[in-house]
């Protein structure tokens, strides 16, 4: 997967194939891909930098701005790195239409081609330090929540999230997962029923698990206790809190995996 770039444009334009052959030239491997979903997803485990050729006009389609938003998302839920290009005078209208492009890298136009290389390379570098760490996935309903965890956790950790069980279990069957924060309400298929769905399957069955929940009555944590996950964390523990149980938590299981060995 390395050096791999996904090269996404609403319009191809001799721009594009500009980028297109300099990324080539400094032995990138490219893939132009349309701003659709379908051909996103079919490559979002490929490429490690996702770049976004950003036309003004792509703001008149109502469309690909919702694509847009869903590509956002997408790479950041799957720990890729997503680099825009536009013209400096419209960043403000297309952060504004679309709110998660704030946290984005973002270049102006015209292409400096060194500077993206450089920043296409250093991206590359940082995915490569992430992955190094320990992988927490986060399934809960509520991506404000997920969101705001995942950027407590991800200078720490590798962070993805996913909505519901049947996206988690999806996700693991391709990715390596250390740790689950799992939601113990959840509408439709609730958290106990996707922990019994991950015991049920040897794949899955060793993942440890901790409940994220917003009761903190006795009588609640009881019913979390009782299905004996590897720990529960109350959705009112701060940043500070959550990071010293998520460390304590690995540093433990760090010690006991040399105990064993020994």
């Amino acid at each position: 997967m390395a050096n791999k770039v996904a090269l996404i444009s609403h319009q191809v334009s001799v721009v594009v194939r500009s980028i297109e052959k300099s990324l080539q030239e400094q032995n990138f491997s490219v893939v132009k891909l349309d701003i659709n979903m379908e051909q996103i997803m079919a490559f979002i485990d490929k490429a490690d930098v996702f770049l976004i050729y950003l036309q003004n006009s792509i703001l008149d389609d109502e469309k690909k701005v919702k694509e847009l938003f869903k590509l956002c998302d997408a790479v950041r839920d799957h720990n890729r790195r997503l680099i825009l290009i536009g013209s400096d005078r419209d960043r403000e209208p297309f952060i504004q239409t679309v709110p998660a492009l704030h946290d984005c890298t973002w270049m102006g136009r015209p292409v400096d081609m060194e500077a993206l290389t450089d920043e296409i390379k250093g991206e590359i570098e940082r995915l490569a330090d992430e992955n190094s760490h320990y992988s927490i996935l986060i399934i809960d309903d509520d991506p404000v929540y997920a969101r705001m965890v995942r950027e407590w956790l991800r200078f720490n950790y590798t962070v993805s999230t996913v909505e519901d069980g049947t996206q988690g279990i999806t996700y693991i069957s391709r990715r390596k997962v250390d740790l689950i924060l799992l939601d113990y309400d959840m509408p439709v298929v609730d958290g106990p029923t996707i922990l019994e769905m991950l015991k049920s399957f040897p794949a899955t069955s060793n993942i440890p698990v901790m409940f994220l929940t917003g009761k903190g009555d006795r009588a609640s944590i009881k019913r979390v206790v009782d299905l004996k996950p590897a720990g529960y964390i109350l959705k009112t523990t701060n940043k500070a809190e959550l990071l010293k149980t998520l460390n304590d938590f690995f540093d433990k299981n760090l010690l006991d995996s040399i105990d064993v060995k020994s």
